[in-house]
């Protein structure tokens, strides 16, 4: 995601059609629009509690969004697109730019997936009952067997193997990781997080996405000691990465991966 603080250069004013007022109690994101230099651009504004100042914020998944503390009203919410138009359509641009270079490869015979370290080649094949599939992997062989050869059905098949297998994958990452601390955890969940990688909670449960099986190992490692860290320290402070540079001495570099080739990380 990009982000922008509130201050900025000049731009033509843009006109908007007003969202609720972002003061309002709710914390669920509301719909608005603004001509920015021409141009109609469709936004979201959602009040954080958390945040202290004006922000946008422009992800790939969701467009821009308007990040206000509470108590922000829509005046200030259009000062800044004012302020920050030329940078919001920039932005947007690079982000599409990015999304179209990042949009899957067909699924097809022969093509190599990323597995939790490994490298499979994928076979498919048809015969499955409709709505059903089987997988077997023999080696660095996965082979599928679907109902039909569309795009849809074998991703979503190719999906459910990796999520079904990712709960045992993180299992053994996490015990390996976790011999560096020996720390008492939760429940694991393996879940598809639209924004992050992972998350521990204040009961000490620790969720992970799945789609992490598609990085490199040590990406994946890297993600797990994180969250293993936010057990003693739920922050991000020195200490908590003085304790993930504990067992994750290049954590910097793996950091920088996902940060850099996170979007890449799909089939």
């Amino acid at each position: 995601m990009t982000r922008q603080g509130s201050n900025g250069e000049q731009a033509a004013a843009p006109t908007t059609r007003a969202a609720p007022p972002p003061h309002s109690r709710t914390t669920q994101p509301t719909a608005a629009e603004a001509i920015l230099l021409g141009r109609r651009v469709p936004y979201t504004v959602r009040v954080s509690s958390r945040a202290r100042t004006l922000r946008l914020v422009i992800r790939h998944e969701r467009g821009l969004e308007v990040v206000v503390p509470r108590g922000t009203n829509h005046a200030r919410v259009e000062q800044v697109l004012r302020e920050k138009a030329r940078w919001v359509l920039t932005t947007l641009d690079r982000v599409a730019h990015e999304s179209a270079l990042a949009a899957p490869a067909p699924l097809v015979d022969g093509r190599t997936l990323a597995f939790a370290g490994r490298h499979l080649t994928l076979s498919i094949r048809t015969g499955a009952p409709e709505g059903r599939f089987r997988a077997a992997l023999t080696g660095e062989a996965l082979t599928l067997t679907v109902a039909d050869l569309s795009q849809d059905t074998i991703r979503a098949a190719l999906e459910t193997w990796y999520r079904r297998r990712a709960r045992e994958i993180f299992a053994e990452r996490i015990a390996a990781c976790n011999a560096a601390y020996g720390f008492a955890y939760g429940r694991v969940s393996v879940k598809e997080q639209k924004s992050r990688w992972g998350s521990c909670s204040r009961k000490g449960n620790l969720n992970f996405n799945w789609r992490l099986l598609l990085a490199p190992l040590p990406v994946l490692d890297y993600v797990v000691t994180h969250e293993l860290a936010h057990l003693k320290e739920l922050n991000h402070s020195q200490r908590f990465w003085q304790l993930v540079a504990r067992a994750c001495p290049d954590y910097l570099t793996h950091r920088r991966w996902l940060r850099h080739h996170g979007r890449e990380i799909h089939f």
